[in-house]
């Protein structure tokens, strides 16, 4: 049955049923993977999903309900489903939903994407995976090769008259190299994400994950000590992701944050800009609505060191009686709405990498943290993690580091960094981040 036909049937079955109010959920989405192993395919994978979510008020109690069946037949069972589920929710936990409001134009979908033939895909990751096996000496093997392309679409009907929709698509490739000396043996892995082929290049970013791999052989350890430490994108974005949740007024409401009253103080440096952009041209998690119908908006959450707002669905946004952000987000059809970020990333600088290795001296460039579920403290913010990456000396670097631990804060590590690059990196979430000068940094080693 066509989707949104059957959204609206839902709706008009659901009122005549005796639901007040309700409001169908649609996700669907389609995808394509090609995975490489030695130049042949080892796996290959064209798959498309879809379903519906109902929620609607009965009795005065709000009810769930889902299904994967885009048919006619499942409407009875979903509200069957919806009103038995309401009778065991209270009133007071009765959702409001949303009417909707102007919404900004965002190109999200390119068909031309798409219209690249499935020879001419696995082509480029054959490139991709020949540049990396020949990209730096000691390129032992790849344990990664793989291109894809992803479609998704958002569509949210209710009785209140919100009808909107939207369709996403982006391409993907990621390569893992292994690089081996003897017994000692290094990963290094590189990404592209976009919605342009002319602006993928495959034999850069084979041999970036190639130099990635190679350049961390004969690594060693450093000194326990205090450091000046500078963290690449990948690096801080990692951290950045981590501690997210910091910024979600609802965990601020629940005591799950130490942001509670700061609004309007200064809790980083002035070098450092926050922003949560929905509406980010070409971001990976550029969205012109929420799953609330809350329309998409660009804002600074930290503006050169200071705090000037949460991000909130509309139920945090009620309760301290804010407008919500359009950060509402439900991660399937069977989540509940949960604040989430989208393009959140600190804001790029006007330093060069090498300018700011310069500025630093000698120090820590650290490349990559491990253990970022068990080493952090998303309340505290404290963190200690493994990490990898190089020996700074007189702003050059000069030898790999491995097998050490960097234990700070991140409340504090926002207020000491010094410097913020022009190297905007961004990961497939959404999350991004700049390289970084930190002032001083624990590391725990030999």
């Amino acid at each position: 049955m066509n989707r949104h036909d059957l959204q609206k049937q839902m709706i008009n079955e659901a009122l005549k049923h005796g639901f007040t109010d309700c409001e169908v959920f649609y996700l669907g989405g389609e995808s394509f993977e090609v995975l490489l192993m030695e130049g042949e395919v080892s796996n290959y994978e064209n798959s498309s999903e879809g379903g519906v979510s109902f929620r609607g008020t009965y009795e005065g109690r709000t009810g769930y309900a889902f299904s994967e069946r885009l048919e006619e037949e499942s409407i009875d069972f979903l509200l069957t489903a919806a009103k038995e589920n309401a009778m065991l929710m209270s009133e007071e936990e009765r959702e409001e939903l949303f009417g909707g409001e102007q919404y900004p134009e965002l190109k999200g979908y390119f068909p031309e994407l798409e219209q690249v033939c499935v020879e001419k895909r696995i082509q480029l990751a054959k490139r991709m995976e020949e540049a990396a096996l020949n990209g730096a000496e000691n390129i032992a093997s790849l344990d990664y090769c793989v291109l894809g392309i992803a479609k998704r679409e958002v569509a949210i009907v209710n009785s209140l008259g919100l009808d909107i929709s939207y369709t996403k698509n982006f391409a993907s490739g990621y390569v893992s190299a292994i690089a081996r000396n003897g017994e000692e043996t290094k990963t290094g892995s590189a990404f592209w994400k976009g919605r342009d082929w002319a602006d993928f290049d495959p034999e850069e970013t084979g041999r970036r994950a190639a130099r990635r791999g190679a350049g961390l052989l004969g690594a060693g350890t450093v000194d326990s000590g205090t450091y000046a430490a500078v963290l690449d994108g990948k690096a801080m974005t990692s951290l950045l992701s981590s501690f997210s949740g910091i910024f979600f007024a609802e965990n601020v409401q629940k005591g799950f944050s130490l942001l509670k009253d700061r609004l309007g103080e200064q809790i980083a440096a002035s070098c450092v800009t926050l922003r949560d952009d929905a509406l980010l041209e070409g971001g990976y998690a550029s969205v012109p609505f929420d799953s609330e119908g809350v329309a998409g908006k660009n804002k600074a959450v930290i503006e050169n060191g200071c705090l000037k707002t949460l991000l909130y669905n509309r139920k945090s946004a009620k309760k301290d009686g804010m407008g919500s952000t359009g950060n509402g987000f439900k991660a399937g059809l069977t989540s509940p709405v949960k604040t989430a970020c989208t393009n959140f990333f600190i804001q790029k600088g006007e330093n060069t990498l090498e300018e700011i290795l310069q500025q630093m001296g000698n120090g820590l460039y650290i490349t990559d943290f491990m253990g970022l579920h068990a080493g952090t403290n998303a309340v505290s913010g404290d963190f200690s993690l493994s990490a990898e990456g190089f020996l700074a000396e007189n702003g050059k670097i000069t030898k790999p580091v491995e097998q050490i631990t960097i234990a700070g804060n991140f409340y504090t590590l926002l207020s000491d960094i010094l410097a913020v690059g022009a190297d905007l990196y961004f990961a497939a979430s959404g999350k991004g981040s700049p390289s970084v000068l930190v002032k001083e940094m624990t590391a725990a080693g030999k």
